[in-house]
């Protein structure tokens, strides 16, 4: 056996491991989703993320496996993280590595690894999502690819796992800085109500706290002219806190159109009785016309009398942290949708995935059980259900790449003619235009802002599915055409197929839905979800409008500002 070396930058790498702080936690069901989706994939019984320590291997997550960790001297990933790429022992007994290797040799008998390593950024591999089996077998590249992106998909399941923990951090800080703030306010409250002997001692501490604060902290008079504004205050308004003083509040700090209701809303605070602290959101205006977001807490200023004389008001400029928090709502919501179309992902593929390979292995067998009494006709039909199966299986596995590619990446916005993606089209679909008889014509076409090979592959698979839907012994007519509003820019795709009953003009765009049987109409029912994901990503619109059997128009409503000015036409060569 040959243990695996130290990486040369094994102090790092682990200081990247201990800095997700994962080991020893907890099995989470986001990252046992992803190693089930391994081990279906690749066909294997087993499937693990492994996290490689300084002398142990610890399993966050495994599949058909009982131990929680090995020694990291027999451990197959720490072969892994030496590499950048998928790395495969096809079989054990015949790898001079691994062949006296106790998993290899002991109860375990473990035959075949596979395993991608996990990068979490500079070049750090903390460990791998591997599958293993106790036969040898071989990855063909699809599945090595699908493990790579499978991986990719751990990592990404760690930094959010990072983010959320950060967020919880965050929220504990907030709140007790608003315990501080009040504590702060109740003592100023203190140092108001004390008008004694003791005045000039109580406000050079208060000015001393109104001048280091590190937040804003604004005096007005009743009619909202400001009578003192710390330099926190200056800064985020941006300009010098010397020359606020005297200056209109909502002149300097509203734009013209919002004065009225600001000052019937502090005059609100001013007038508030027995409520004489608040707290609120509000934005001003700063000195080069932009708009900052401000959690104020104000208290109303009372004379001897207990009449009003003016407002204090302190605030946390919490622009930022609103931009942050808003972001983080929009990466859960997307982790939520992404978790649960995950989850239905791997239910149906595997038993999509599934059929192909029951029928291949059911005809094999009968080939081999056959194969000396059976005449000719006989075995070339098994053999044609095989090949069948195989092209289903093939079919299937490359749409689900599509689909995990389309779902991992980020639309290019580049310059697309359309028409150039209609033609692009018309070429690939050739042979099936001209074997369904079938009769494609394409409106001119704007210019639109987008992904050319995204957009190009969704027009592609809503003419592709007009070709193959269409109503027995007539010839399919396809149409292309535009129609814009106000609003929005419409692509549509029209047919005179079989048409779809009202019920079911949302189901068919999700993940594997089929309204036909196999042996009626081909498909793995992923095209129209793939083309639903690729409108999402250029904040369009795909939808369809149809009944059963009539017409179907498949509708692309990309938003107006999408929409580019023709291209002039260039000049023919001589």
């Amino acid at each position: 056996m040959i243990a695996a070396p130290l990486p040369s930058t094994e102090t790092q790498r682990l200081a990247a491991l201990h800095g997700t702080s994962l080991l020893d936690t907890p099995a989470e069901p986001s990252f046992d989703d992803l190693t089930r989706l391994a081990s279906q994939i690749c066909g294997t019984p087993m499937a693990v993320i492994s996290l490689v320590d300084q002398d142990r291997q610890w399993f966050k997550s495994r599949v058909g496996v009982e131990a929680t960790e090995t020694p990291r001297d027999i451990a197959f990933c720490a072969h892994t993280i030496l590499n950048t790429e998928v790395m495969t022992v096809d079989d054990a007994r015949c790898d001079a590595r691994f062949h006296d290797n106790p998993l290899v040799t002991g109860p375990m008998g473990l035959r075949f690894y596979a395993g991608a390593p996990l990068d979490i950024g500079m070049g750090e591999h903390i460990g791998a999502l591997c599958v293993l089996d106790t036969v040898p077998r071989q990855l063909d590249d699809a599945q090595r690819e699908a493990l790579a992106a499978l991986a990719r998909q751990v990592v990404a399941q760690i930094r959010l796992r990072d983010k959320v923990i950060a967020l919880q951090e965050a929220t504990a800080r907030q709140s007790l800085f608003e315990q501080q703030l009040q504590r702060f306010n109740e003592e100023m409250q203190t140092l108001v109500a004390l008008r004694t002997r003791e005045l000039q001692q109580a406000r050079d501490r208060a000015e001393l706290y109104f001048d280091v604060a590190g937040n804003m902290m604004v005096v007005t008079d009743v009619t909202g002219r400001i009578e003192r504004a710390n330099c926190r205050t200056g800064e985020v308004l941006r300009r010098p806190s010397s020359s606020l003083r005297g200056e209109d509040w909502f002149d300097l700090c509203f734009p013209a159109q919002e004065r009225a209701a600001a000052r019937a809303f502090f005059t609100g605070l001013i007038d508030a009785g027995s409520n004489s602290s608040r707290r609120f959101h509000g934005r001003v205006m700063t000195s080069d016309g932009q708009f900052r977001t401000v959690a104020w807490h104000t208290t109303r200023l009372v004379d001897e009398r207990g009449l009003g004389i003016g407002l204090l008001g302190m605030g946390e400029d919490i622009t930022d942290r609103l931009e942050a928090e808003e972001h983080l709502r929009r990466t859960l919501d997307e982790l939520e949708r992404s978790n649960m179309g995950l989850q239905q992902f791997v239910h149906v593929a595997s038993h999509d995935l599934r059929e192909p390979i029951n029928s291949i292995l059911n005809f094999a067998k009968l080939l081999a059980r056959d194969r000396h009494e059976a005449d000719s006709e006989r075995i070339d039909r098994y053999i044609d259900f095989i090949l069948r199966g195989g092209e289903r299986l093939r079919t299937l596995v490359n749409d689900l790449l599509s689909f995990v590619r389309i779902d991992n990446s980020e639309a290019r916005l580049d310059r697309v003619d359309l028409n150039e993606s209609i033609e692009d089209t018309r070429q690939v679909l050739s042979d099936a235009i001209e074997k369904a008889g079938a009769t494609l014509h394409a409106d001119p076409l704007p210019a639109v802002r987008g992904d050319r090979t995204l957009l190009g592959l969704l027009l592609q698979n809503l003419v592709s599915n007009a070709l193959k839907f269409h109503r027995p012994g007539e010839a399919p007519v396809i149409r292309i055409r535009s129609e814009s509003d106000e609003h929005e820019l419409r692509i549509q795709v029209i047919d005179n197929g079989i048409g779809i009953a009202d019920g079911f003009h949302e189901k068919i765009f999700g993940v594997f839905q089929r309204l036909h049987a196999r042996s009626e109409y081909e498909g793995t029912g992923l095209g129209l979800s793939l083309s639903r994901r690729i409108a999402d990503m250029h904040g369009a619109r795909l939808y369809v409008e149809s009944e059963e059997g009539r017409d179907s128009c498949f509708v692309l409503a990309l938003p107006l500002s999408a929409c580019l000015p023709t291209a002039p036409p260039r000049m023919a060569a001589a």
